[in-house]
């Protein structure tokens, strides 16, 4: 049987985990870099014969200068173990990987300037197309020497497809092509770069994208890394996927209904978001599989709390090097924190009252339920700014800008930033109203 190759998706050269850095852990050690590093480790250590990179290895052409020295270091240790290396242009690295590929002499550019090109290897072939600008509007399969390409395979062996495009998009400046275009084409498998999640590659003559190497920020959560493709028997290839990217994003809901109840809040909620980490620390397969320098997670503190205000006091309130948790040798680090607790009043009661908390109530429990802002509301937005309520009161001299950066991520949308707006003024109602009755 063929020698495996290894597919590496999109990588970014040049980004860096601004997030984890910033609570002092080490950059370098979590960027595309140190994933291109374990990926040219893990290639000669299970021996394949070459390693195939889908387009936007650099992330802009002005990174095409850093990325060189660490692109250059990782094909002279894959060369010398017999590994060859190829690899097409993306949109990012329209420019930048031709220019390093013309001073790399063992890297080879398949496809470029937009035209297809067949390269033979050992027991498999590979077809591939790079993009000649940054943006590519027309269907790469229009371009020119695809026939030729096509015409150049090996009978007997497989051949899979190697391109950065933009499936199931009719129109794009990003190669917009068909899933159904390629898959008619006849190869063992189609590999794309563009879209950063990853695909399953499962069933005869897949086609799907490798997603990005290392997941670049909190969003591309699950498993990251390079494709062990196998060339098989039948014509068909096997893919697996590697998980060697060294930073794990997840999200993760903590319910603090308990917590809550605590007469120490602050110091129950840290708690309640340190055993949920090490929970999830324990279950999760592919945390346990994978060799992290660091675990990123968004949390969203949910639950039925008495006073929603004190907990949204403690999300806006939080450094970040607060809410770095030791989980053995891993740091896991909250890189974003977020309410959506509910009150524990009986909103459909108070909801009947005819006074301001009623009208409140009223307003929480449709927007609840999907009805859309009511037009005096929509019709203001442009003027309202919910941010004293989301912050639980203005935020203290010193760290503003923290502060308020935290306060304006805590909701995606306009609707959460006034159901949130609403909730606060509530729980501030009712408890003057508690606090009358109590006196």
């Amino acid at each position: 049987m063929a020698r495996p190759l290894l597919l590496i998706g999109d990588l970014h050269l040049g980004r860096q985990p601004g997030r984890l850095a910033r609570v002092g852990l080490d950059g370098a050690a979590l960027s595309p870099i140190a994933a291109w590093q374990r990926a040219v480790q893990f290639a000669i250590d299970g021996d394949v014969q070459a390693v195939l990179l889908a387009g936007d290895v650099v992330d802009q052409d002005k990174d095409r200068f850093e990325a060189f020295g660490h692109l250059q270091r990782g094909v002279d240790r894959l060369v010398a173990h017999g590994i060859a290396v190829l690899g097409v242009a993306g949109n990012h690295d329209s420019l930048a990987l031709p220019r390093l590929a013309a001073r790399i002499a063992e890297f080879e550019l398949l496809g470029a300037g937009g035209q297809w090109q067949h390269r033979a290897l050992s027991g498999i072939g590979v077809v591939g197309w790079s993009f000649p600008t940054r943006h590519h509007h027309a269907d790469p399969l229009a371009s020119p020497g695809l026939r030729e390409a096509l015409a150049a395979q090996t009978a007997g062996q497989p051949t899979i497809g190697l391109l950065h495009g933009d499936l199931h998009a009719q129109t794009s400046p990003y190669a917009p092509v068909s899933a159904r275009s390629l898959a008619d084409l006849g190869l063992a498998a189609w590999f794309l770069g563009h879209i950063h999640q990853p695909s399953a590659f499962s069933g005869p003559s897949p086609v799907g994208y490798l997603g990005s190497l290392v997941g670049l920020d909190r969003s591309e959560t699950g498993p990251r890394g390079p494709w062990l493709v196998t060339p098989q028997a039948d014509g068909t290839v096997a893919a697996e996927q590697v998980p060697l990217g060294p930073v794990h994003w997840l999200n993760l809901e903590v319910d603090v209904s308990a917590a809550s109840e605590s007469p120490e809040l602050d110091d129950a909620l840290h708690t309640a978001i340190e055993v949920a980490l090490a929970q999830e620390a324990a279950h999760n397969p592919w945390i346990a599989a994978g060799e992290f320098s660091a675990v990123g997670c968004s949390i969203r503190l949910a639950g039925h709390v008495p006073r929603p205000s004190l907990v949204r006091a403690f999300v806006t309130g939080r450094h970040a090097e607060e809410l770095v948790f030791p989980m053995g040798d891993v740091p896991w680090v909250v890189v974003d924190l977020r309410e959506i607790t509910q009150p524990t009043q009986d909103l459909l009661k108070l909801s009947e009252e005819r006074s301001p908390v009623g009208r409140l109530a009223r307003l929480i429990v449709s927007l609840d339920g999907g009805t859309a802002l009511p037009e005096p509301i929509a019709s203001q937005l442009a003027q309202f700014d919910p941010s004293p309520w989301l912050q639980g009161g203005a935020a203290p001299s010193g760290r503003p800008t923290e502060r308020d950066a935290a306060a304006s991520a805590a909701l995606p949308s306009d609707t959460e930033a006034i159901r949130a707006a609403a909730v606060g003024i509530l729980d501030e109602l009712v408890a003057q109203r508690l606090a009358g009755e109590a006196r």
